[in-house]
């Protein structure tokens, strides 16, 4: 007779150390998951920094012809550019398409006489980094070359 209550007991025990223990193991891997979603939103937005840069050097070299800078209120593209791995520790390697679209914000000349552009350069990535699609933008000046 002793021992049947020795048994429950220790399902009962059982039971009751596994109700406590799931809150105590989910909330390390629950922080993991944010953490591991916070980097890679910090890998977009290096991924997003680098790709302007390639694209203002490409406006620096004149890669992009004039004909192809948007005046005013008008959106040039898309343009593809070469697609980049994204290297997050502890995760998959993600490949990543990326391309750019041009808008002209405004247009002025200098004293010289040059035309100068303001356009944003809105960066998009496919499949999206983050929990949520996001656009990064940027402005640049360009100068008319003869």
């Amino acid at each position: 007779m002793k021992r049947s209550f020795l048994l429950l007991e220790v399902l009962i025990a059982l039971i009751l150390v596994s109700l406590f223990a799931v809150p105590l193991i989910l909330g390390p891997i629950r922080s993991f998951r944010q953490e591991m979603q916070g980097f890679e939103a910090l890998e977009a937005e290096r991924l997003a920094d680098w790709t302007f840069a390639e694209i203002k050097e490409q406006l620096h070299r004149n890669q992009i012809p004039w004909s192809q800078i948007p005046s005013f209120k008008q959106t040039k593209g898309p343009f593809p550019l070469k697609p980049e791995k994204v290297l997050i520790p502890g995760r998959a390697d993600k490949l990543v398409e990326r391309q750019f679209s041009l808008y002209g914000k405004g247009e002025k000349k200098n004293l010289d006489g040059d035309i100068l552009r303001m356009i944003y350069v809105k960066i998009e990535f496919s499949p999206s980094l983050g929990k949520k699609k996001k656009n990064y933008t940027y402005r640049a000046i360009v100068k008319a070359t003869a």
